[in-house]
């Protein structure tokens, strides 16, 4: 049976998890990684392949913690994998590919489940080594509020990994996985297990042998000769016996001699696979150092380049100053600016009128309801809107300070006065349209839809709708003139005889048309002539008493 495999290691500084980043990512020699599997590697979450320290940083940051404590642990990495066998292989011995599987997924998803889809920054499969793996890295923040006397105190959210990676939570997060990966033939391992995991540095060259042990493991084995015991008188009598007995005497004593052999040769064989190790983690570490050196060199150069062109702008600003203060004397005595000068500032009056320009042509596009909007915006643009004495509005730019007439501003060529109007009228018929529209769909609402034979008439019948009480929320033109004209209204008996009088009207021309739900038209048509009743009998009750 094959067994889930999960273990973490806390990075609990920004070089160990700057180790980390490259390590996963191989930016560093990896001795026991195949370069030619590197494709096969792949990156679910930090696809920009940035520095788990900053990535845990900033989520950190979004906890808006009163306080961190400065050896607060702020992330973890956890590694996920099973035992070799879990894992199919070809003809070669290199494991199938795990990328888009099954496998994948429920890793992710386990991870995510247990500390939450934002925590998870970094998720890692590695497939360029014996045994498919994941690196995920995981920022330790619990929504358990810490507790004083029984009762919840501090955030809901925080950050602690003495809580996220207690010994009990590790157990049961072990437990878990181990649930999580039953569906993939995949068993928890001993509970309380005394096994302790190897760190893979040790395979990196930190196993270490002292000369003194070297020295014994080298040492020859002393011989120990067998030596036959002397016959007694009754091994006479039955030397078979005695045959057998000192055949096993020396048998044990072989046995002896090639167990000390065999521990002496495993002594010899893990020294000689360090010194192997020792002399590869050597060669990477060269290597490291070299590429140290080379962009240390790289770096000590561009410092160079920065540090020239720090110096050139630094002595051309000293110039711009030099002639700033030169401008403001000249200035100062009354002299006239040069003709350069002059079109230069011309210049740069223009563009700034040209970027207020364009603020204020954004603004007409939008809904405008008073030519105070063009102050406001003009004054979060970085501009201030003044009255001179001669009663003049001059616009300047805080920046630059450059002024000019508030006139001057003229989105698509036209005057701001004419087209602020027209964009505040055009928000008002906007307001009022979406005014009209909403009362046509409040329940209860009465509705027509009338067809006029051209703008005018159709203008005529809306005016006489709206005269008597009702609603006109739509006019729209048709491509053979005639003209669809929709109408709603209430119920309500002070306006109902008017608007019937209106649409009886429409109903009854040659040259209109009339469409109403029958309900609608059965409400409005009853009503009229309930209406008309009262009026006749309230007429004759009047021509009695005259009489």
């Amino acid at each position: 049976m094959a067994y889930a495999i999960l273990r973490i290691s806390k990075l609990t500084s920004r070089e160990m998890a700057t180790s980390a980043t490259l390590h996963n990512y191989r930016g560093q020699d990896t001795p026991n990684a195949d370069p030619t599997q590197f494709s096969r590697n792949q990156e679910l979450i930090n696809h920009e392949q940035l520095n788990y320290w900053d990535l845990a940083s900033e989520r950190i940051a979004e906890l808006q913690l009163p306080r961190l404590r400065k050896d607060a642990v702020r992330a973890v990495e956890v590694l996920l994998t099973a035992s070799p066998e879990a894992f199919p292989r070809d003809a070669n011995g290199q494991a199938i590919d795990r990328r888009d599987t099954t496998w994948l997924r429920d890793n992710v998803a386990f991870l995510q489940d247990k500390f939450g889809a934002r925590n998870v920054i970094s998720c890692t499969l590695h497939q360029d080594e014996i045994t498919p793996h994941i690196h995920a890295v995981v920022v330790p923040i619990t929504q358990q509020q810490r507790q004083k006397d029984g009762q919840p105190i501090g955030p809901k959210e925080r950050l602690s990994c003495r809580d996220v990676f207690s010994p009990a939570s590790l157990r049961q997060l072990q437990t878990d996985y181990a649930k999580a990966m039953a569906v993939h033939g995949l068993e928890r391992g001993v509970m309380y297990s005394t096994a302790i995991h190897e760190d893979v540095r040790r395979h990196y060259g930190a196993q270490k042998t002292t000369q003194q042990e070297l020295a014994q493991t080298a040492s020859p084995l002393k011989h120990e000769p067998f030596e036959l015991t002397p016959m007694k008188l009754k091994d006479h009598v039955s030397p078979q016996a005695y045959l057998e007995r000192e055949q096993a005497r020396m048998n044990e004593h072989l046995a002896r001699q090639v167990a000390a052999v065999n521990a002496k040769l495993t002594q010899v064989a893990v020294v000689a696979t360090a010194n192997t190790l020792d002399h590869d983690r050597a060669r990477v570490l060269e290597k490291q150092l070299a590429t140290s050196k080379k962009a240390e060199m790289q770096a000590a150069v561009a410092l160079y380049q920065k540090t020239q062109a720090l110096e050139e702008k630094s002595a051309a600003l000293a110039t711009v100053q030099q002639q700033y203060q030169q401008l403001i004397i000249r200035t100062a005595q009354g002299e006239s600016l040069s003709p350069k000068l002059r079109e230069w500032a011309a210049q740069q009056q223009e563009q700034s009128r040209k970027r207020a320009e364009n603020v204020v042509a954004v603004l007409l596009q939008g809904s405008v309801s008073g030519a105070q909007q063009v102050d406001e915006v003009l004054r979060k643009n970085g501009y201030t809107v003044h009255k001179t004495d001669q009663q003049q509005f001059l616009v300047r730019e805080q920046r630059t300070q450059i002024q000019f007439p508030l006139a001057a501003l003229q989105p698509d060529g036209k005057e701001l006065h004419e087209q602020l109007q027209w964009a505040i009228e055009r928000t008002r018929q906007r307001q009022e349209q979406q005014r009209r529209q909403e009362l046509a769909q409040q329940p209860g609402s009465l509705h027509g839809i009338i067809t006029a034979r051209d703008a005018e008439q159709a203008g005529r019948i809306q005016a006489d709708l709206e005269k008597a009480g009702a609603n006109v929320w739509s006019v729209e033109p048709l491509p053979t003139k005639r003209v669809i004209v929709q109408v709603s209204y209430r119920f309500d008996w002070d306006t109902i005889g008017q608007i019937n009088s209106v649409l009886s009207k429409v109903k009854r021309s040659v040259e209109t048309e009339l469409q109403e739900s029958p309900k609608d038209y059965s409400t409005r048509t009853t009503a009229a002539n309930t209406l008309e009743r009262e009026k006749n009998r309230d007429r004759t009750k009047e021509h009695g008493l005259e009489r």
